[in-house]
Protein backbone atom coordinates (compact mmCIF):
# COMPACT_ATOMS: atom_id res chain seq x y z
CA UNK A 1 0.00 0.00 0.00
CA UNK A 2 1.22 3.36 -0.84
CA UNK A 3 1.60 6.31 1.62
CA UNK A 4 0.20 9.73 0.81
CA UNK A 5 1.02 12.54 1.91
CA UNK A 6 -1.92 14.95 2.76
CA UNK A 7 -0.14 17.67 4.87
CA UNK A 8 -0.54 20.04 2.46
CA UNK A 9 -4.26 19.43 1.59
CA UNK A 10 -5.27 19.27 5.41
CA UNK A 11 -3.02 22.38 5.64
CA UNK A 12 -4.57 24.39 2.08
CA UNK A 13 -7.97 23.80 3.85
CA UNK A 14 -7.84 25.51 7.12
CA UNK A 15 -6.11 28.61 5.75
CA UNK A 16 -8.35 28.99 2.83
CA UNK A 17 -11.04 28.37 6.05
CA UNK A 18 -9.44 30.49 7.85
CA UNK A 19 -9.63 33.32 5.17
CA UNK A 20 -13.49 32.23 4.32
CA UNK A 21 -14.66 33.09 7.94
CA UNK A 22 -12.40 35.54 8.57
CA UNK A 23 -14.45 37.47 6.19
CA UNK A 24 -17.02 37.22 8.21
CA UNK A 25 -15.69 37.75 11.56
CA UNK A 26 -14.29 40.83 10.61
CA UNK A 27 -18.01 42.09 9.88
CA UNK A 28 -19.68 40.60 12.96
CA UNK A 29 -17.17 41.42 15.21
CA UNK A 30 -17.31 45.31 14.62
CA UNK A 31 -20.96 44.65 16.03
CA UNK A 32 -19.33 43.43 18.93
CA UNK A 33 -20.37 39.95 18.33
CA UNK A 34 -18.23 36.79 17.76
CA UNK A 35 -18.51 33.71 15.35
CA UNK A 36 -21.33 31.68 17.20
CA UNK A 37 -23.63 34.59 17.34
CA UNK A 38 -22.89 34.97 13.27
CA UNK A 39 -23.46 31.11 12.84
CA UNK A 40 -26.85 31.06 14.92
CA UNK A 41 -28.26 34.16 12.91
CA UNK A 42 -26.83 32.65 9.82
CA UNK A 43 -29.02 28.89 10.53
CA UNK A 44 -31.83 30.90 12.60
CA UNK A 45 -32.00 33.00 8.96
CA UNK A 46 -32.13 29.89 6.34
CA UNK A 47 -34.32 28.16 8.55
CA UNK A 48 -37.11 30.47 9.90
CA UNK A 49 -39.33 29.24 12.93
CA UNK A 50 -36.17 26.76 13.89
CA UNK A 51 -36.64 25.58 17.54
CA UNK A 52 -34.13 26.20 19.32
CA UNK A 53 -33.92 22.84 20.03
CA UNK A 54 -33.54 22.06 16.72
CA UNK A 55 -30.80 24.78 16.22
CA UNK A 56 -28.83 23.83 19.04
CA UNK A 57 -28.80 19.67 17.59
CA UNK A 58 -27.99 21.51 13.70
CA UNK A 59 -25.15 23.27 14.74
CA UNK A 60 -23.53 20.26 17.56
CA UNK A 61 -23.96 22.63 20.61
CA UNK A 62 -25.01 22.53 23.91
CA UNK A 63 -28.10 24.13 25.75
CA UNK A 64 -25.53 25.62 27.97
CA UNK A 65 -23.45 27.24 24.99
CA UNK A 66 -26.61 28.72 23.41
CA UNK A 67 -27.86 30.99 26.42
CA UNK A 68 -25.31 33.90 26.13
CA UNK A 69 -25.55 34.00 21.97
CA UNK A 70 -29.24 34.19 22.11
CA UNK A 71 -29.78 36.80 24.90
CA UNK A 72 -27.40 38.87 22.89
CA UNK A 73 -28.81 38.61 19.28
CA UNK A 74 -32.18 39.16 20.70
CA UNK A 75 -30.90 42.12 23.09
CA UNK A 76 -29.25 43.62 19.77
CA UNK A 77 -32.82 43.68 17.54
CA UNK A 78 -31.13 40.57 15.38
CA UNK A 79 -33.74 37.82 16.60
CA UNK A 80 -36.52 37.20 18.00
CA UNK A 81 -38.32 34.54 19.62
CA UNK A 82 -41.69 33.55 19.64
CA UNK A 83 -44.13 30.71 21.13
CA UNK A 84 -44.89 27.94 18.64
CA UNK A 85 -48.88 27.67 17.26
CA UNK A 86 -49.11 24.01 17.56
CA UNK A 87 -47.68 23.84 21.48
CA UNK A 88 -47.08 26.86 23.36
CA UNK A 89 -43.86 25.32 25.08
CA UNK A 90 -41.86 25.37 21.99
CA UNK A 91 -39.96 28.48 21.30
CA UNK A 92 -39.40 29.41 17.48
CA UNK A 93 -36.99 31.76 16.06
CA UNK A 94 -36.47 34.02 13.53
CA UNK A 95 -34.39 36.86 12.33
CA UNK A 96 -35.83 40.34 12.12
CA UNK A 97 -35.35 42.74 9.16
CA UNK A 98 -32.20 44.10 11.21
CA UNK A 99 -30.77 40.22 11.93
CA UNK A 100 -31.37 39.65 8.03
CA UNK A 101 -29.74 42.93 7.09
CA UNK A 102 -26.84 41.95 8.94
CA UNK A 103 -26.84 38.19 7.04
CA UNK A 104 -27.13 39.96 3.76
CA UNK A 105 -23.98 41.75 4.46
CA UNK A 106 -22.02 38.74 5.93
CA UNK A 107 -22.99 36.79 2.89
CA UNK A 108 -22.84 39.12 0.38
CA UNK A 109 -18.96 39.45 1.35
CA UNK A 110 -18.09 36.13 1.64
CA UNK A 111 -19.63 35.85 -2.18
CA UNK A 112 -17.68 38.61 -3.21
CA UNK A 113 -14.73 36.91 -2.06
CA UNK A 114 -14.85 33.54 -3.75
CA UNK A 115 -16.00 35.29 -6.92
CA UNK A 116 -12.79 37.31 -6.81
CA UNK A 117 -10.94 34.40 -6.58
CA UNK A 118 -12.72 32.80 -9.15
CA UNK A 119 -12.57 35.68 -11.46
CA UNK A 120 -8.39 35.33 -10.76
CA UNK A 121 -7.64 31.94 -11.23
CA UNK A 122 -11.23 30.26 -12.23
CA UNK A 123 -12.81 27.38 -11.19
CA UNK A 124 -10.66 25.37 -10.16
CA UNK A 125 -10.95 23.71 -6.32
CA UNK A 126 -7.53 23.51 -6.03
CA UNK A 127 -6.55 26.63 -7.45
CA UNK A 128 -9.52 28.15 -5.53
CA UNK A 129 -8.64 26.89 -2.15
CA UNK A 130 -4.27 27.70 -2.86
CA UNK A 131 -5.47 31.50 -3.73
CA UNK A 132 -7.73 31.53 -0.41
CA UNK A 133 -4.53 30.07 1.61
CA UNK A 134 -2.66 32.43 0.17
CA UNK A 135 -4.21 35.84 1.92
CA UNK A 136 -2.91 34.11 5.43
CA UNK A 137 0.76 34.57 6.66
CA UNK A 138 1.18 31.38 7.23
CA UNK A 139 0.64 29.59 4.31
CA UNK A 140 3.40 30.60 3.33
CA UNK A 141 5.89 29.00 5.90
CA UNK A 142 3.75 25.33 4.83
CA UNK A 143 3.93 25.98 0.63
CA UNK A 144 6.68 23.32 -0.24
CA UNK A 145 4.64 20.74 1.05
CA UNK A 146 3.06 20.39 -1.56
CA UNK A 147 6.00 19.52 -3.78
CA UNK A 148 6.92 16.72 -0.97
CA UNK A 149 3.38 14.55 -2.19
Amino acid sequence: MTEYNNDYEHLLFYFAYKTFINTADEIIEKKGMSRQHHRFLFFIDKVPGITIRDLLKSMEISKQGSHQTLRKLKEEGLVVEKKSQEDGRVKELFVTDKGHELVTEINKAQNDLLQNIKTKVGNDWNAMMEEMASYRPGFQEVKYLKSEK
